[in-house]
């Protein structure tokens, strides 16, 4: 009976290579990450990243390309991007940095960094933000959205605009 080698990609099948080496703040290294969270029988969300490292000190894992589906009630989804993520793999709260951006079937929302509290089921984005739905389009800071509720509340408004009648459009800041 032979041995089993694992193959890397583009390897030729007859030469076996020891996997590529971690660097030490490192435990692990993953990469096309796919995670999906299940309670109560219900899926909350999925998540895919390009990339993910799991960063022992920190006990934290760092995802890069994020892309998380958060399931709401009635299936209501929010896909939200971003180009680094971090999870804290117990308590399972996220955070993405980097051209954060969220889109639901109604509305959009861009900012810097987003994060996601899955037990309180709240997404928040404490600096600036802008939300745009099909009459609606905001700029501010300190978002807030209740997935279980259903309710978006920004804190502090600098630009709100709103159409009243008429086709809807999507407004391009």
């Amino acid at each position: 009976m032979g041995l089993i080698q694992p193959l890397w990609s583009g390897e030729d099948p007859g030469v076996s290579l020891p996997p590529p080496t971690i660097a030490p703040e490192k435990q692990a290294e993953m990469k096309a990450v796919r995670l999906t969270e299940i309670q109560e029988g219900e899926k909350r969300w999925i998540l895919t990243a390009v990339g993910a490292d799991y960063l022992k000190d920190q006990d934290t894992i760092q995802l890069r390309k994020v892309s998380v589906e958060i399931i709401g009630k009635d299936d209501d989804t929010i896909t939200i991007t971003g180009n680094i993520g971090f999870i804290n793999p117990k308590s399972r709260e996220l955070t993405l940095q980097g051209d954060v951006r969220a889109e639901s079937r109604s509305y959009e929302f861009s900012s810097d960094l987003v994060r996601y509290d899955p037990k309180a089921r709240v997404l928040s984005a404490p600096g600036e933000v802008k939300v745009q739905g099909p009459r609606i389009y905001v700029e501010g800071r300190g978002l807030s959205i209740d997935l279980q509720h259903k309710k978006l509340d920004v804190a502090e408004h600098i630009v709100t605009r709103m159409q009243f009648s008429g086709n809807i459009w999507k407004f391009k800041p």
